[in-house]
């Protein structure tokens, strides 16, 4: 199977979701008027852009681990944990710095969205609720133009979804069965896929 670009859908309804998508382990982009009415659209944009204002006014004292885009550490990037206002303040002035894995709705009174019912059943969600194990799978990314994750899967390689609120977000998807494709001589795997060896 060769796939050069994900099927995009501006209408699914959530069987034909079901039965053409999540049945074949397949992806599927959702046009942007399925989040229409998430408050995150509203609020937390403007003029295609970030509503600082607004994110600070709601999170400026939430901590957030940022990573260090182009500092390697281990298999990941470097990460330190700031505030969200310092977070701003530096993003202006380091496009490199990566909000990440941020779990911003732990201690917010801010409903930003409501998951689509195509997307509803969050079995790892539910399990992390009912332990109340203080850790959830709910992040929000925040980044500019020169932030990037290294080559990984998802939490326990569990299926996954995805909004993107502003601005443009670049996926590489690898076809299950093809990972071992992306390792070194040693096993480990390519660290950033723009610099893998074609070979």
């Amino acid at each position: 199977m060769d796939i050069d670009r994900v099927e995009r859908r501006d209408q699914l309804s959530v069987e034909e979701f079901v039965k053409e998508f999540l049945e074949p382990n397949l992806p599927v982009i959702l046009g942007s008027h399925f989040t229409s009415t998430w408050a995150a659209r509203r609020e937390w944009v403007s003029d295609g852009k970030p509503n600082f204002p607004r994110l600070l006014e709601l999170y400026a004292h939430a901590q957030v681990q940022v990573a260090e885009c182009d500092t390697v550490y281990f298999s990941d990037q470097k990460r330190t944990t700031m505030s969200f206002s310092d977070f701003v303040s530096k993003w202006h002035s380091n496009s490199k710095l990566y909000c990440k894995d941020w779990h911003f709705t732990q201690n917010s009174p801010f409903s930003a969205y409501r998951p689509l019912a195509h997307l509803s059943n969050d079995w790892l969600n539910l399990h992390c609720d009912s332990e109340a194990a203080g850790d959830d799978f709910r992040f929000c990314y925040l980044g500019g133009d020169a932030t990037w994750t290294p080559f990984h899967e998802d939490v326990f390689r569990s299926y996954s979804w995805s909004a993107n609120i502003c601005g443009h977000k670049k996926w590489i998807l690898v076809l299950p069965g093809q990972n071992h494709l992306f390792t070194d001589g040693l096993g480990n795997w390519v660290y950033n896929l723009m610099d893998y060896d074609k070979q």
